[in-house]
């Protein structure tokens, strides 16, 4: 087998062969995949206001399988969740459904993250930044399951369901970092023809991201205290009600798209343009372009459901997109593999 041979002063082996290598790259990659779905799953259970379709936690209306009609439930189930706001509202299977396949999914990715630490053990010795982003990734995905059940337990209260949302923010960001670490030889020759200064110009992108994001997420709060005190039928009215940030968040967004033309107008004039930098580059500035087009819909389409979860992934794709141009950026910087592999 092709492994390393350098070994540890006790004598235990610290090489990886390259199907070991492989193998942790496409769980990794399979993983960060689920985890965008598994946000366009949550944003849609949001959107629908299906979050509270399960009342409970870990179970569903106290069954492991949740129910498909009132009959199932309890004669007395109005007065077990009445303080879940079940007091007078009607039983919706499709809610409850929607929110139990959103903890199913979860379920998933807690698997699929395990999966991705243990492969990441052999990284323990030979490269330890990228077990421990693996192994940060396992912590904060059960840390953000906990905040799950917290969102339902305060009945979805606005700032823990945007807790939720940066909790997946930080899950993306130890994976994406992670994998990029985990292939910084084959990166590094990638960035050689760049200025210096283009790490900080992304850096500056990703920065501009958070402060958008973090504009994005006061007002998603704001509408989810709106869409509480208006009807749902009353959804072209709701950006009358929105706070002053939302114009700032709004024209904030060509901030975005600049920096991000620039990047990649800078990338593809030192010839990174068919590289995995380049076609990262490329489908960035083409989600800014989306996302601008789908908050537009959302201003002036009076908040279309469908638009809202896609909005939300787009946003995390974006950010995504970003910190894995930075995170490139800074393990190309960083010197050979002491122990290189074969």
């Amino acid at each position: 087998m092709n492994v390393v041979s350098n070994t540890t002063k006790v004598g235990q082996p610290t090489g990886i062969s390259d199907s070991q290598r492989s193998r942790f790259f496409w769980v990794g990659l399979v993983t960060v995949v689920a985890v965008y779905f598994l946000i366009l799953v949550g944003g849609t259970v949001r959107a629908t206001g299906a979050g509270m379709g399960c009342p409970d936690w870990p179970l569903c209306f106290g069954q492991l399988i949740p129910p498909t009609s009132e009959a199932q439930l309890p004669p007395n189930w109005r007065d077990i969740y009445s303080h879940r706001g079940y007091s007078d509202l009607p039983f919706d299977a499709v809610k409850t459904w929607t929110e139990y396949l959103n903890r199913l999914v979860g379920v998933v990715i807690g698997l699929l993250v395990i999966s991705t630490a243990w492969l990441a053990r052999r990284y323990r010795r030979l490269d330890p930044p990228v077990f421990w982003a693996a192994f940060g990734a396992f912590v904060m995905v059960g840390f953000n399951g906990w905040v799950g059940s917290m969102v339902v337990a305060t009945n979805l209260r606005p700032v823990m369901i945007s807790l939720h949302m940066i909790g997946a923010f930080f899950v993306q960001m130890l994976l994406i970092y992670a994998l990029v670490r985990s292939r910084r030889d084959e990166l590094r020759h990638l960035t050689q023809a760049l200025p210096a200064s283009y790490r900080l110009w992304a850096l500056v992108a990703l920065l501009a991201m958070v402060v958008q994001i973090f504009m994005g997420i006061q007002i998603r709060e704001s509408v989810d205290l709106i869409s509480r005190a208006a009807n749902a039928a009353e959804r072209d009215q709701w950006v009358e009600l929105m706070p002053v940030i939302f114009y700032f968040h709004r024209s904030f967004s060509w901030v975005i798209l600049a920096l991000a033309g620039w990047l990649f107008w800078r990338a593809y004039k030192s010839a990174l343009g068919p590289t995995v930098v380049g076609r990262i580059l490329r489908g960035l500035v083409g989600l800014v372009i989306f996302e601008m087009i789908l908050g537009g819909a959302l201003n002036h389409l009076g908040f279309p459901l469908v638009a809202q979860p896609v909005h939300l992934l787009a946003a995390h794709l974006i950010f995504g997109a970003i910190w894995f141009l930075w995170a490139t950026l800074s393990v190309a910087s960083l010197q050979p593999s002491r122990k290189p592999y074969v």
